[in-house]
C-alpha cells in the first residue's frame, strides 16, 4: 500500500523537516561547509559522512559509530547507488529534466518517488518504513544540489574574470 510523507526545507537552508501524518517525525541537517549530515528518525540517529566536498562515496553510520552502509555517487550521470547492510542495493536517479523529481528503488519491495517544489516536497511509495532509505534519498538530492550550485558559481566567477 502506498503511503505519503512530506518534507520542508528553507530555500537557502540545508535542513529538512520530515512529516508523517502531519506530525514531525524526522530531520536531516547538513553541515554548512561540507557534505556531512545528521539524520534523526524514530529516536534513531544517523550520520552521513563524506571525506571531501567532491568525494564520490559517503558512509552512513548509526549510533556507536556502527557502519550501516555507503552511497556511491555517479557524478556525470546524476545517479547514485545506496548500499545498506542486509538489504538489496537501492538505485537513485532523477526522473525529470528539471531535477525536481527523483526515484529510489531496489526493484523489489522498495519504491520511493520524491517530488520537490520550492522548499517543500513529498515522498510517495511502498516501504516508507525504511527510514534510512528515506533519509538517504534526501541526502543524495542535497548532495547533487550542492555540487550543481558549486558548478554554477564556478562558471559565473570564470565568466566574470574573463570579462576583466
Amino acid at each position: 500500500m502506498e503511503k505519503v510523507v512530506t518534507w520542508t526545507k528553507g530555500i537557502f537552508d540545508s535542513s529538512y523537516q520530515i512529516f508523517c501524518n502531519g506530525q514531525i517525525c524526522g530531520n536531516l541537517i547538513f553541515e554548512t561547509w561540507n557534505n556531512h549530515a545528521f539524520g534523526i528518525m524514530s529516536q534513531k540517529n544517523y550520520h552521513f559522512r563524506c571525506k571531501g566536498f567532491s568525494s564520490i562515496v559517503s558512509t552512513i553510520y548509526g549510533d556507536n559509530q556502527e557502519e550501516l552502509g555507503h552511497i556511491t555517487f555517479h557524478m556525470w550521470q546524476f545517479r547514485a547507488v545506496i548500499n545498506l547492510k542486509g538489504q538489496a542495493p537501492l538505485s537513485w536517479n532523477y526522473s525529470n529534466s528539471w531535477l525536481s523529481s527523483w526515484n529510489l528503488t531496489n526493484y523489489q519491495d522498495t519504491q520511493l518517488n520524491f517530488k520537490a517544489s520550492s522548499g517543500t516536497g513529498m515522498i510517495i511509495g511502498n516501504n516508507l518504513d525504511n527510514e534510512l532509505a528515506l533519509l538517504a534519498g534526501l541526502y543524495v538530492k542535497e548532495f547533487f544540489s550542492r555540487i550543481l550550485v558549486t558548478f554554477i558559481v564556478f562558471v559565473a566567477i570564470m565568466v566574470a574574470l574573463r570579462g576583466v
